[in-house]
């Protein structure tokens, strides 16, 4: 019976996780600031990982760079998110020199195993980290394929929520970070 009630309560976490991944329609929802405080921008939570590659990568160490950081949270089953990475592969090479990116997977089952399996199959070109869900819960975001510029100053200066960008729009918000 023990057995019984863990398996239906992971089994009810994966449904859930699922479930924000579940259409690959673009909301387009961006992070709104109240009228009052759109000069005050959001500080985005300090994070440390490790890529499937062996490099810490952190946001005070990109801040100690003077380089302003992308942050995309990823799952390796999101639909949304298979729709982003060949774009990502595509764009952030013109951009490595001038920022950092990180794609971080908010699934715990996604191990560094899977992550570096998927890399490979998919020929990523930019840095990956496998599960932290905790970070996802730092930076206030609630499902994947959520995409977050930070400037050199530690701010949030955007965040596009469970969307399908294009090549030119993944310049463009890069092109607002490094300008």
């Amino acid at each position: 019976m023990n057995k019984l009630a863990i398996l239906t309560a992971f089994l009810t976490g994966l449904l859930l996780l699922t479930a924000a991944c579940s259409s690959d329609k673009s909301d387009g929802t961006e992070k709104k600031q109240p009228a009052e405080a759109k000069t005050t921008l959001q500080e985005a939570p300090n994070f440390q990982v490790t890529t499937i590659e062996g490099d810490t990568v952190s946001l005070q160490e990109s801040l100690n760079e003077n380089k302003p950081m992308v942050v995309y949270f990823t799952a390796s089953w999101c639909p949304i998110c298979a729709k982003n990475w060949p774009v990502l592969s595509k764009v952030y090479p013109d951009y490595k020199d001038k920022l950092n990116l990180i794609a971080i997977s908010i699934d715990p089952t996604d191990t560094r195993e899977v992550m570096t399996k998927l890399a490979k199959e998919k020929g990523f070109m930019f840095p990956l980290t496998w599960g932290h869900p905790q970070i996802m819960i730092d930076f206030g975001v609630e499902s994947q394929a959520t995409t977050v510029g930070i400037n050199r100053q530690g701010n949030i200066i955007f965040q596009k929520n469970k969307t399908v960008l294009s090549e030119k729009e993944y310049r463009n918000l890069f092109d607002q970070l490094v300008s």
